[in-house]
């Protein structure tokens, strides 16, 4: 959990927080009141920011946490969002977004006609987790929807699994991770999303159905992938804390299926 984080805390860095952890001191509650446990420059600044950090986590401020971390460190606050987090995967011709794919606290869901309905669907989330949304989800979402302030808390899976080494984008992913697709899907990319939203442009329906399929299972396999990724981090980065229960992928494909013919109706 985020107690066990210290990197956010100034001049406490990879190395200092390793020290920590391996001195015995596992969260914010293990820094003592007194004597000397980094160096008498560093210590003071440690037991205001354990302080501060205990009062904000109880006031529900995770922002505090998120603009303090680098982004790249955001992960280590998924045990704390994940419940209201939203899983999201858009699809874009260009600048234009053909399909915005949900899945959060209110379930799975698909827009692709009333791409306006994003806007209220996203006024509850406390935090993003998304693949590779830092160079291209949020900043397509945010040219389309000006007035939209995404969560201060951004989990990004590329980032994520290139510090686990692990190559390739998220269809090169999912199978090492034990995630599959069913045949139609499969071999689809990017671009063949695109050639599919042109179909569906020119009335082609069984287009739009396999459109919307594509990008909802990219959606339902972020949760998964980023309990697994967290775990993985954990053991990579020896944080003391504790793993992730990894969502039973069988469970959503279900609910994957109502949405796409919600979102077909």
């Amino acid at each position: 959990m985020i107690t066990a984080s210290f990197r956010h805390i100034a001049g406490i860095g990879r190395l200092r927080e390793r020290q920590l952890w391996l001195s015995g001191i596992r969260c914010w509650k293990d820094v003592p009141a007194a004597g000397e446990v980094l160096s008498p420059r560093l210590d003071g600044k440690l037991r205001a920011g354990a302080s501060e950090s205990a009062a904000m986590l109880d006031r529900g401020e995770l922002a505090f946490f998120a603009r303090a971390l680098p982004q790249t460190e955001h992960w280590r606050l998924l045990p704390q969002v994940i419940g209201g987090a939203a899983f999201l995967d858009i699809e874009a011709a260009g600048d234009k977004v053909t399909v915005i794919g949900i899945l959060d606290s209110l379930g799975i869901v698909s827009y692709s006609r009333d791409l306006d309905a994003f806007r209220e669907r996203a006024r509850g989330w406390t935090a993003l987790v998304t693949f590779n949304g830092t160079a291209f989800d949020l900043p397509i979402l945010r040219r389309v929807f000006p007035d939209w302030d995404p969560p201060a808390v951004h989990v990004d899976l590329r980032h994520v699994y290139q510090r686990l080494r692990e190559k390739g984008g998220l269809k090169e992913l999912e199978p090492r991770a034990g995630l599959f697709r069913p045949p139609h899907l499969a071999r689809l990319s990017g671009a063949d999303a695109v050639a599919l939203w042109h179909a569906q442009c020119a009335g082609d329906p069984t287009a739009r159905r396999r459109l919307l399929e594509y990008n909802l299972y990219d959606v339902f396999h972020l949760k998964p992938l980023a309990e697994l990724g967290y775990n993985r981090l954990l053991r990579r980065t020896g944080m003391p804390a504790e793993d992730l229960p990894v969502s039973d992928r069988g469970a959503m494909l279900y609910d994957v299926s109502k949405a796409v013919e919600a979102a077909c109706s």
